[in-house]
């Protein structure tokens, strides 16, 4: 059964994307104006089949959250909250996510003083002198015009779903799409 709460979520068309990772450059830069880590928090991905971002898909069931043992990744009211400032940066987030949207990225510590130390690359996973902490998307939380990599797709390929605001047809349409689908390619087995 479907829970009657319904999280908030980014989805893309991945026939109008052109891959032109506008949306990549506008999550970095809502990240540093929100004092979050400074790095996108979606990745255009580049397939055979075609090419789109990916990112977290918010889940209601949240395999991400449930695995966290120091819960920095939590089951908000309508999406899945990160606590940047608590995460251990252990990693069990990233095996656990089924869409491969969490990523562990690198920040400064305040203990080091990077005056004295070799200058770290921090696309990294991990430094030595650097914190690990998990990366997702937040739905650009704070920001008032909502994510911002909705915003800034030249195409349309990116829309934001708000059970409250009826889009979630959009989302059932899909879903009912894709399984027509699998059912005649299971017909034709």
């Amino acid at each position: 059964m479907i829970a009657n709460r319904i999280n908030k979520f980014v989805i893309a068309n991945p026939e109008v994307c052109i891959g032109c990772a506008t949306c990549m450059s506008a999550c970095y830069n809502s990240a540093y104006e929100r004092g979050k880590l400074a790095v996108p928090r979606l990745h255009v991905t580049r397939t055979k089949s075609g090419v789109m971002p990916n990112q977290c898909r918010q889940c209601d069931d949240a395999p991400c959250a449930n695995v966290c043992p120091v819960g920095a990744l939590r089951i908000g009211k309508d999406s899945i909250e990160l606590y940047e400032e608590i995460c251990i940066g252990c990693e069990m987030c990233t095996l656990a996510c089924p869409f491969g949207a969490i990523q562990a990225q690198a920040e400064f510590m305040p203990s080091v003083d990077y005056i004295f130390e070799p200058m770290l690359n921090l696309g990294l996973e991990s430094e030595i002198g650097a914190k690990s902490i998990a990366v997702k998307c937040d739905l650009c939380k704070g920001r008032d015009d909502g994510p911002a990599c909705v915003e800034a797709c030249p195409t349309g390929a990116l829309m934001f779903i708000n059970a409250s605001s009826g889009q979630k047809d959009v989302v059932a349409k899909k879903a009912e799409s894709a399984v027509e689908s699998f059912v005649q390619l299971a017909k034709s087995v």
